[in-house]
């Protein structure tokens, strides 16, 4: 209990959920480029700006509970965080993303692979500033400060 409210503090659940939304829609991205000749393949995605809400959501709640309070997202259409805070997410099919191929395909792969680029930079930066928090936890657990 102690280490899951430590972990929840400050930004390090923020980074974690990110993390969490960013690895299941580059999953998903990928299935796209993956699948770009695929007879009727419809395009997918996570919605993103739905994500950011429901974080932004989460963070003014937490912020009026006080600082020691869990980062709780609301389940939303697309997404929701199981009883053990795993990522449950189910992508929708992009309307009108691009014309409609004789294949019945929607791809349009340039923007799948700026999506792609785009998810993967968040992801990186994610990673970065949740490995610099955990160093500093480190130190701070060794007396290092």
């Amino acid at each position: 209990m102690f280490l899951n409210s430590l972990f929840e503090r400050g930004s390090l659940g923020v980074m974690q959920k990110t993390m969490a939304f960013t690895e299941a829609r580059h999953k998903v991205l990928v299935n796209n480029v993956t699948n770009f000749d695929t007879v009727g393949y419809k395009v997918q995605d996570l919605p993103a700006e739905q994500f950011h809400q429901a974080m932004r959501e989460a963070v003014q709640r937490r912020n009026r509970r006080g600082a020691g309070a869990p980062l709780e997202l609301q389940p939303q259409r697309n997404f929701r965080y199981d009883s053990r805070g795993h990522l449950q997410a189910s992508a929708v099919e992009i309307e009108d993303n691009n014309i409609l191929f004789h294949d019945e395909n929607n791809r349009f792969l340039e923007k799948q692979m700026v999506q792609l680029r785009k998810n993967t930079g968040k992801h990186r930066m994610m990673a970065e500033l949740l490995g610099q928090q955990y160093s500093l936890l480190r130190s701070a657990i060794r007396g290092q400060v």
